[in-house]
């Protein structure tokens, strides 16, 4: 792995405040932890693993079957989806999918262009996802802005791609990327998340990104642009009464 211990640390430091475990739990130089956390009032099941350890956040009622559970490494959404079932405590239950959790803590160059303009409006970032296709706009939302990067090209009144992230934390910085559909495979993206990667970098901030099972273009491009791969996050969600 490329990405330097301070980084795995600041990652790790983030996300056990997260799922509310000691700040040192999760460290990559701590022996390999199995946590389970209550969830009040939640209702997801949630399974973080990060490097070798692994945490479990769920509602309380919950939380006994799934830490007596024989193997308690839960990495198939389908074998814990299959064991909430025959338990009868989660008569109806449903994957949310899983998120492969990826890094990047080194900017990169930036090639400028004269074809290119650059704004930083929010508003240009919602008229590019609003022109988007749904499943497109909603694999990249995120709950709000700090900062972001809308592409316009000297030939389209258009935004043509746009980047951005998060960070509530103050650690991490949820990236996201977004390009015009008829467009992609020109490097409009990478262009895009290059400007938001080295923005957070230059904040001081860990750049994350949350790539859905499934999602090969976005594994590409992270992985293009150098996200390294330090976990996942499996999510399923509860009803009738959870």
């Amino acid at each position: 792995m490329n990405l330097e211990f301070g980084t795995r640390a600041i990652v790790a430091l983030s996300w056990a405040r997260e799922f509310s475990v000691p700040d040192s739990a999760l460290q990559p130089d701590r022996p390999p932890v199995s946590l389970f956390v209550p969830a009040p009032g939640s209702d997801r099941v949630e399974v973080l693993h990060l490097g070798d350890h692994q945490v479990v956040r769920a509602p309380a009622d919950i939380l006994p079957l799934l830490r007596d559970a024989g193997d308690q490494r839960f990495v198939d959404d389908r074998a814990l989806l299959g064991l909430l079932h025959a338990s009868g405590l989660a008569p109806s239950v449903r994957s949310l999918g899983v998120d492969a959790l990826t890094y990047l803590d080194a900017p990169f160059e930036i090639v400028d262009s004269e074809h290119i303009t650059v704004s930083v409006d929010a508003e240009d970032l919602a008229q590019l996802r609003e022109q988007s296709p749904r499943d497109d706009a909603s694999s990249t939302e995120l709950a709000g802005w700090d900062q972001c990067f809308v592409l316009f090209s000297d030939t389209r009144e258009d935004p043509v791609a746009g980047a951005g992230y998060w960070a509530p934390g103050g650690l991490l910085a949820d990236t996201t990327v977004l390009t015009a559909p008829g467009l992609r495979g020109h490097g409009l993206g990478r262009y895009a998340a290059a400007l938001a990667v080295d923005d957070a970098l230059s904040e001081g901030l860990v750049p994350q990104a949350r790539i859905k099972e499934g999602q090969d273009a976005a594994n590409a491009l992270a992985t293009s642009l150098g996200f390294e791969l330090v976990g996942s996050l499996m999510t399923l969600k509860l009803h009738n009464g959870f």
